[in-house]
């Protein structure tokens, strides 16, 4: 819809061999074989979500601008501010990076309605068009100057993250237009970073690729505007998540919007005889190469065995395929697949702790592995809840004597070196009492499962952790657990949580959450 309303405003009508071609062009977005992973992988219902909104308020706003420039002024920006309302108002309820609704706009703008010599703009649209841009643009540069997010969530700083992302985008790129089997998948933390411009020299080249691709389609832009507003529509909406937050350097699904209108440029080729057979060709390719991924995520064998084999350097890839051989019983396979990718390269704690554990299962665990164990905090990979959940399966695990060679003291000394890599990471504060305090518990010493329990609720507000932690401590004594609830039923009590969504507030999560906690608290405090 949004594709055919463009080539009806740039050729002021829309003959048949037009229609096809729009078509065609959106086919081409629908069946390319890149965008498998942002369709088939569930939690990216909220890309596509968003990508709706955004589609659909770009449609209102080409309506709406139609109205103004027909001189139905009131019309015009009624529908123009609801494209803004449905966009970047309704779009960023399902994911925040529908806000770019707000620099696509602008573009727009330039493509369609700035061709007609230099008539001035009202002064209501220019406020319209420049002010929701000029305040994320705000918001973005605020990124620049906070760095603590790099210094204790990343393994790379904010320039090294600027440089990746020549690269990234021209991944997306390539993979986007020439359309193939080969994939990164949804385990995208084996990507390196750039150190710099020359290293590795791939991204001077794509800075290069870019600058080149913006600059002639900028200069062309009266000649091929819809070429132009393609290119510009992809840059523009890689702005959020391919600048300077600091998200993971890649992901495949971050390329689902951008490249929504890559291809309006053929507009200007359509009445060559030869597109739309070629076209047509190249989309029915795209169709049977996109069925041929779409069967990897028929099985869990086979989608977790082909993303580790195309993301060798991944962990998360490893992880995943070493947990299907798992629970498919093939505990050595799975053994080797962890250990095997730790010898190859560096690794975070995710993988080492998964190792021990299963080595430990086996009862086949060495000195090797724990040396593993010990060398995995050189780089961040990994998450608080990980750290706590393994760390109390492995204190079991050594309690009930399985593990050969792993004692209560290495994981006292890898607890040690997890708080010395990151000491100001509340999160990371927290998960190292809680992790401290099961290996108390299961080494003997009970009360250190309360006392730990205790500090980390001090560490940060978690009223997760309130009704958890203080339901633990029920198996050191009821009395002890009473005094915990009571103690902490502020956490409880507060409204809103920091992190709740618009849907778990209307959902009344909160007050649910409260009700279990004050339920708990009652039935543990009864005499």
């Amino acid at each position: 819809w949004l594709i055919l309303i463009i080539a009806k405003h740039q050729f002021l009508r829309l003959d048949p061999r037009l229609q096809i071609v729009a078509i065609l062009i959106g086919g081409f977005w629908l069946l390319n074989p890149y965008h498998i992973s942002s369709v088939a992988y569930v939690i990216q219902r909220m890309a596509l979500l968003s990508t709706l909104c955004v589609l659909s308020g770009l449609v209102l706003y080409i309506k709406g601008r139609t109205y103004i420039e027909q001189g139905r002024f009131k019309k015009g920006y009624t529908v123009v501010w609801t494209g803004y309302a449905v966009g970047a108002g309704i779009g960023v309820l399902f994911k925040e990076n529908a806000i770019v609704f707000v620099f696509l706009t602008p573009i727009l703008e330039i493509a369609l309605f700035g061709r007609y010599g230099k008539a001035k703009k009202p002064l209501l649209l220019t406020l319209t068009l420049a002010v929701p841009g000029l305040f994320l643009l705000l918001v973005l540069s605020s990124y620049v100057f906070s760095q603590d997010a790099y210094i204790w969530y990343r393994d790379f700083t904010l320039v090294e993250r600027l440089l990746s992302q020549s690269r990234a985008l021209g991944y997306y790129l390539w993979r986007y237009i020439i359309p193939g089997v080969g994939y990164t998948g949804v385990y995208t933390d084996g990507f390196e970073k750039s150190v710099s411009l020359f290293e590795p020299i791939s991204t001077l080249v794509w800075f290069l690729v870019h600058a080149l691709i913006l600059i002639g389609s900028a200069c062309l832009r009266r000649k091929w505007p819809l070429l132009f507003l393609g290119v510009w529509f992809f840059y523009a909406a890689h702005s959020i998540e391919s600048s300077v937050i600091p998200l993971e350097l890649f992901y495949e699904h971050r390329s689902y919007l951008p490249s929504a209108l890559l291809m309006l440029g053929f507009f200007h080729i359509a009445k060559n005889k030869y597109f739309i057979p070629i076209a047509l060709v190249v989309i029915v390719l795209s169709a049977s190469l996109q069925y041929l991924r779409a069967t990897f995520w028929s099985g869990e064998r086979t989608i977790s065995s082909i993303m580790m084999i195309e993301n060798p350097k991944s962990e998360r890839a490893a992880i995943s395929y070493a947990s299907y051989l798992e629970r498919e019983g093939r505990y050595s396979e799975a053994l080797q697949v962890l250990r095997t990718y730790m010898m190859h390269g560096h690794y975070g704690f995710d993988v080492a702790l998964n190792a021990t554990k299963l080595a430990c299962v086996m009862e086949a665990d060495t000195k090797e592995d724990v040396a593993f164990l010990m060398g995995s905090l050189e780089k961040y990979r990994g998450k608080a809840k990980t750290l706590t959940d393994q760390i109390r399966s492995i204190a079991k695990q050594v309690h009930d004597g399985r593990c050969q060679e792993l004692s209560f003291k290495d994981l006292n000394d890898f607890l040690d070196l997890y708080i010395k890599a990151y000491p100001r990471d509340k999160k990371a504060k927290q998960a190292h009492y809680i992790a401290r305090g099961y290996v108390g518990y299961f080494s003997g010493d009970k009360e250190a499962l309360k006392d730990n329990i205790i500090s980390a609720l001090k560490v940060r507000d978690n009223a997760s952790l309130a009704y958890s932690g203080c339901s633990q401590i029920s198996f050191i004594g009821r009395q002890e657990s009473c005094s915990c609830f009571k103690e902490n039923e502020h956490y409880a009590m507060r409204q809103p949580e920091a992190n709740e969504t618009l849907m778990q507030f209307l959902l009344t999560e909160k007050d649910k959450k409260r009700e279990k906690y004050m339920l708990k608290m009652k039935e543990v405090c009864a005499n």
